[in-house]
């Protein structure tokens, strides 16, 4: 595929290790060392991927031909030996002091050169634009397709984060030729003609299974290049919607849809860091990580905000909708209130239009019923006993068990069952995969129950477990699950370098997404003292929020 825009070149070299030249990643060329290019024809390609890709290893002409063409072909092997010879001459390569291509007599031939790898940029991509098929079948406008698939990942790197790179591979091996887990996604163009004009299927997928996320079928217009630069980018950002819904919504993986919602973004992890780090490090991977927070809120937004303008009366995107609303003050909450940013009157008002319009198409479906259900709950607007019901209901006809026991524990925690809620999460936590976000999800859900029990020993040991997988966590956490009792070096520490804005916007933050959820008065307590505890001896009482005084009257006097 000559005219497809190339992502840079190999090295490869020869057997004596300094010859050298630059071949073009898709094989479509190779350039020498003084700068002049030879192109290669589509079955020398071919001869070269399956030699190269091999090295040192003996391969018959049989075995090349059907590698090339496919096994039990009726073309003569006799036609290896014409590509080989027109290979080295291409290459520069000597059959009788090879440097690449070695010949065994009446055996076959043996790459002798340093290998062929898979593109470090094609395994290190978050997205690949390739294998680009099917531009043989359409004639005389081959290079439209060509400019088509070139622009459609144009379209795609635009719409991501500068970190996620998206790159065009129109011979991408498959899968099982990376090393390690390769990108995270492929976007597959396959072309053909119908009717005249060139017509396209668009696969996105993800990489590693094959597994199909979104596809759209389009007629690439020929009318100039301004009409296919909007048909690629529409394409694009439908593909990337759909596959962000696919993604956040595949229940069957066993995770809640909190935590889907999260491991859909497209924006790059950051460190999470190790306790030997000191605490500068912590701190900056920390506010990397509430930085990646806000940008993947921003994503979400986005996606859902295109999502529910094709299709406004789906319930399934007025719950994800309404998850993604009360997720803005569980991650970074403190964050606004501490801007001056308390929509939370309007939010509330939204999410809970957003569950009642919804539940009645959805009440069957048991991940989302129990997701309305927490939703319900933390209004707090009177509706707990049909929140309850509601989730117990669902969590009874729940497959997805991973994602249901966790919250269905935290709604049980809520509810004063703390014992009933750790057995939940501890099953849960057994089901899911450590170090991941499911993992760290049901280990925060775990260590909020223990604190409003005001079970320090145990939450003790679920502390370090989760500090051992995201040490940079402690900067976040330990203010909030110390012990009240026995402030810790480092909660202490966080709150010394926090300001008092900062400290009342986390109280504030803190009471609202958790404390004023249980309903048992000592929980509620306990699930506030330690942050409370700590901002009162930094800041005095007079500096408390009047929402979070007004709410723990008799802890101020505790306090006292």
């Amino acid at each position: 595929m000559k005219d497809l825009p190339l992502e840079g070149e190999a090295d490869i070299r020869g057997a004596d290790s300094n010859a050298r030249a630059r071949l073009a990643r898709d094989l479509s060329y190779v350039e020498s060392s003084a700068g002049e290019r030879v192109a290669f024809t589509r079955s020398e390609k071919r001869v070269l991927k399956v030699l190269a890709g091999q090295p040192n290893r003996l391969l018959t002409r049989d075995q090349i031909l059907d590698a090339i063409t496919g096994q039990g072909s009726d073309k003569s092997a006799r036609n290896i030996d014409f590509l080989i010879n027109r290979l080295r001459r291409k290459l520069s390569d000597d059959a009788r002091a090879p440097r690449y291509i070695a010949t065994r007599y009446g055996e076959g031939y043996v790459w002798i050169g340093r290998g062929l790898d898979i593109d470090a940029d094609h395994a290190s991509a978050y997205l690949i634009v390739g294998p680009v098929r099917g531009l043989d079948n359409l004639d005389g406008c081959r290079e439209l397709g060509e400019a088509f698939a070139s622009d459609l990942c144009a379209a795609l790197r635009a719409e991501l984060p500068p970190e996620q790179r998206a790159i065009l591979a129109p011979d991408c091996p498959p899968p099982s030729e990376f090393t390690g887990d390769g990108p995270t996604l492929a976007i597959e163009p396959t072309f053909f003609e119908e009717r005249g004009a060139a017509n396209c299927v668009v696969v996105a997928r993800e990489f590693r299974t094959g597994r199909i996320l979104a596809i759209r079928r389009i007629a690439v217009p020929d009318d100039g290049r301004i009409g296919a630069i909007r048909i690629a980018t529409e394409t694009a950002s439908a593909l990337l919607d759909e596959t962000w819904r696919t993604m956040a919504t595949q229940t069957e993986a066993g995770l809640p849809l909190p935590v889907l919602l999260q491991m859909a973004s497209a924006q790059p992890e950051p460190d999470r860091g190790t306790q030997a780090d000191d605490d500068q490090r912590l701190h900056k991977l920390e506010a990397l990580h509430q930085n990646r927070i806000i940008a993947t809120w921003r994503e979400s937004e986005a996606r859902l905000t295109s999502l529910r303008k094709a299709s406004p009366d789906d319930p399934g995107l007025k719950i994800l909708y309404a998850t993604h609303v009360h997720s803005k003050y569980i991650t970074f909450g403190y964050t606004l209130l501490q801007k001056g940013i308390d929509d939370r009157a309007r939010d509330e008002d939204n999410i809970e239009s957003l569950v009642f319009a919804a539940l009645p198409h959805v009440q069957s479906q048991p991940e989302y019923a129990i997701t309305a259900a927490k939703l319900l709950h933390f209004v707090q607007r009177g509706h707990f006993e049909l929140a309850r019901g509601l989730a117990e209901e669902a969590y009874s006809a729940s497959v997805s068990a991973a994602g249901s026991l966790a919250m269905i524990g935290q709604l049980r925690a809520f509810a004063g069952e703390i014992e009933s809620a750790v057995r939940c999460i501890d099953q849960s936590l057994n089901l899911v995969e450590r170090g991941s976000k499911a993992h760290l999800y049901s280990l925060t859900l775990k260590m909020q129950a223990l604190l409003a029990a005001g079970d320090f020993a145990r939450l003790k040991e679920v502390k370090r477990e989760l500090y051992g997988i995201s040490a940079a966590a402690m900067v976040f956490y330990e203010p909030v699950f110390t012990n009240p009792q026995k402030l810790s070096f480092r909660a202490r520490a966080v709150m010394r370098m926090m300001s008092r804005d900062k400290g009342a916007a986390m109280l504030t933050q803190f009471n609202y997404v958790s404390a004023r959820l249980f309903r048992e008065p000592d929980h509620r307590s306990n699930a506030i003292l330690p942050l409370l505890t700590l901002f009162t001896r930094r800041f005095g009482k007079a500096a408390l929020p009047d929402e979070v005084a007004a709410a723990h009257p008799a802890l101020l006097g505790h306090l006292a």
